[in-house]
């Protein structure tokens, strides 16, 4: 039996475990590791921009207002410029659900609700279509939960990659 959950009705699925297929995201999680210092995550400011530069064309910061169980709840602070072209369009300042389809923005939204209840990291993975230029593609996403200081997730910090077909 596998451990990833499947995000009905999209082909793509949430692996808890985090068993990072792409090495750059495996460096991410590393990264955020290393600033946690202990504690369960770390702090926003903890997180240096000059630090990742090479991750920074597909890393996205998406704030979470409570209780973060809505689309409306998550806004996207800063997509990059990898993330731009494949979803031929910028997010940043809107919400996900004023960007993405109603079933997109709901599975989007569940994803990030589960980083900040158990304020983890999770890994998600599978096959989507962004917009009809590009079809469908095989993703993986790292999802990781910030706070502002403190004990609750403030936001989520991630990278999505698109991964060769195998």
């Amino acid at each position: 039996m596998s451990a990833h959950l499947r995000l009905s009705p999209f082909d793509i699925y949430i692996d808890p475990l985090l068993d990072l297929q792409d090495p750059r995201l495996r460096e991410l999680l590393a990264y955020w590791n290393g600033k946690r210092a202990g504690r369960a995550m770390p702090a926003r400011a903890d997180v240096s921009p000059a630090e990742i530069v090479s991750h920074l064309p597909s890393v996205f910061l998406i704030g979470a207002e409570p209780p973060a169980v809505a689309p409306s709840h998550f806004y996207v602070r800063l997509m990059g410029t990898a993330l731009n072209e494949l979803f031929a369009a910028d997010f940043t300042g809107q919400t996900i659900g004023e960007r993405l389809p109603e079933k997109t923005a709901a599975a989007l939204a569940k994803v990030l609700g589960v980083v900040c209840e158990l304020r983890r990291p999770l890994r998600v993975h599978g096959h989507a279509a962004f917009d009809e230029a590009h079809g469908s593609m095989e993703v993986e996403a790292i999802f990781l939960p910030l706070s502002l200081g403190g004990a609750s997730v403030e936001m989520a910090m991630g990278e999505l990659v698109r991964r060769a077909s195998a």
